[in-house]
């Protein structure tokens, strides 16, 4: 969608598509406004239908006119062809990531057979034929970025490691002390668990995808020693994100948590842009990653603060203060984000952003 003249002001400058703005910030050049961009909340009682789901993610995209659209997909697709056992979602705030009952991996068995599925049936299946629906209908217009968990992550999402409750006896001492005593049948598990990721991703991208959300970690690496890190998970993402090198012209690569680890060792993977909770007291700020790093840098605006308040002026000066800072500390390539999943009760103040991100343009 074009901005109106009424919108645009007496700019000089040409009012651009989505894709225009978004490929321009990529190489740097000046755009008529920053790309925005926000995703969530979760589709829980629609995302394994492929009907309600894309015209749930249609709807909520052509709503809030955002330049990017990120599939909000379940947090588990990417286990159900393993045989993980999901309990069915039972209202909108039912996240099928909290659901897991019975992990794929429960014993050493289980990583010893792994082995990567047919991405042409099954959950992945589903997924690709979301994604192409999504790609078909917004063709050119909007980039289209499905969700990939890196291969680590993966793992412990196969073995919910962290739910005490529920993952193997064998991750008792920890996923690191496995994989140090461990070691052969560590790689090996990462090595066909990066190769499934890569198939995912493979698969989307024959379908239009522009590139990828793609998550490594989170909260999956507290507590994790920085040599551990280096040796056990990250050459996987950058296996996993150099295979698409030339094939995805935009990948976002989010670090997802309120207290962001190992961001320094994550800056020179192969990805076109970066995304954090930058207003996490506990994080770097734009302008302390932009000194490091000459990545497009998403963020700006803080998701847990800057869309509440009863006085909607407030907010939408707040808001544009907020993204004009943003765009100072990052320079121009630059996309106005949040740091994560945008809770329920934000969204209806999207469309106040959308008159500040407008009101930027003119």
């Amino acid at each position: 969608m074009r901005l109106t003249t009424a919108e645009k002001g007496d700019s000089t400058m040409e009012t651009m598509t989505k894709m225009e703005r978004v490929k321009a910030v990529l190489e740097g050049k000046p755009v008529d406004r920053p790309p925005f961009i926000a995703w969530g909340p979760h589709l829980n009682l629609e995302d394994k239908h492929i009907g309600d789901f894309t015209k749930a993610v249609i709807a909520y995209e052509n709503q809030h006119d955002f330049d990017i659209l990120k599939v909000m997909q379940n947090g588990l697709y990417n286990t159900e062809d393993y045989g993980q056992v999901i309990d069915e979602t039972t209202d909108s705030e039912d996240a099928c990531f909290k659901k897991t009952r019975i992990a794929a991996f429960t014993k050493i068995e289980d990583l010893q057979n792994v082995k990567t599925t047919d991405v042409t049936q099954g959950a992945i299946a589903r997924e690709t034929e979301m994604i192409r629906i999504l790609c078909d209908y917004y063709k050119d217009t909007v980039p289209v970025l499905p969700t990939i968990f890196g291969p680590y992550r993966m793992l412990c999402q196969l073995t919910s490691y962290g739910n005490k409750a529920q993952q193997p006896a064998f991750l008792d001492g920890g996923m690191m002390k496995f994989a140090r005593e461990n070691e052969e049948l560590y790689f090996h598990v990462m090595d066909v668990l990066t190769q499934q990721v890569v198939n995912i991703m493979d698969a989307f991208l024959k379908v239009g995808a522009a590139g990828f959300f793609y998550c490594p970690g989170g909260t999956y690496f507290d507590n994790i020693a920085e040599e551990d890190y280096l040796k056990y998970i990250r050459p996987w993402d950058e296996v996993a994100l150099k295979a698409i090198e030339g094939r995805a012209w935009f990948t976002m690569l989010h670090i997802c948590s309120a207290k962001v680890c190992f961001m320094d060792h994550m800056l020179d993977l192969p990805a076109q842009a970066l995304n954090w909770e930058d207003a996490s007291p506990d994080n770097p700020s734009l302008e302390e990653i932009r000194a490091k790093c000459d990545k497009v840098l998403m963020g700006g605006v803080d998701r847990h603060s800057d869309f509440y308040g009863g006085n909607r002026d407030k907010v939408k000066a707040a808001l544009k203060e907020k993204t004009v800072e943003a765009m100072r500390q990052a320079g121009p390539k630059f996309i106005a984000a949040v740091g994560c999943e945008s809770p329920r009760e934000i969204t209806h103040r999207f469309v106040v952003w959308r008159e500040v991100m407008a009101e930027l343009a003119e």
